[in-house]
């Protein structure tokens, strides 16, 4: 990697540039969440679980993420008093993961963070945002 932190040289094509440019958004979240104490995962998980209760399963699933990193990102949040495990009423083999009132707290400084992200990343422009929009849709397509 070149000096100025391009990728320019030994790292190129798309995939590299996405997973590379996913680090860097997530710097860039992290900043903004400075003071909350939040990674940027664990800012997006409060953000899909403000829509409600979820299983470890449909966690993994929101987050495209795999069992050990789910297990690992509640347990940080369960540790703070961020979230709570409970028995799943539906099936008693599962759990349901909430957010607590001091989550839903953190949630909405997640979302004030992931807002000024977004608006920093929208200075690209229109046509960015849109090949944005139809590179998620084709990953989407393929998952």
């Amino acid at each position: 990697m070149a000096a100025s932190g391009s990728m320019k040289g030994s790292m190129t094509g798309l995939t590299t540039g996405l997973l590379v440019g996913g680090h860097k958004v997530a710097r860039l979240l992290e900043a903004e969440l400075e003071g909350t104490g939040l990674s940027a995962g664990e800012a997006v998980l409060l953000s899909a679980l403000a829509s409600g209760p979820m299983t470890m399963t449909g966690v993994m699933a929101a987050l495209h993420i795999q069992a050990s990193t789910a297990t690992s990102l509640v347990s940080r949040l369960e540790k703070h008093g961020y979230v709570q495990r409970s028995p799943n009423p539906a099936d008693g083999r599962s759990l349901l993961v909430a957010s607590t009132d001091a989550g839903s707290v953190l949630c909405k400084a997640a979302a004030a963070a992931f807002t000024r992200v977004d608006k920093k990343l929208a200075q690209a422009g229109r046509d960015a945002v849109q090949g944005h929009n139809a590179l998620m849709q084709r990953l989407e397509d393929l998952t």
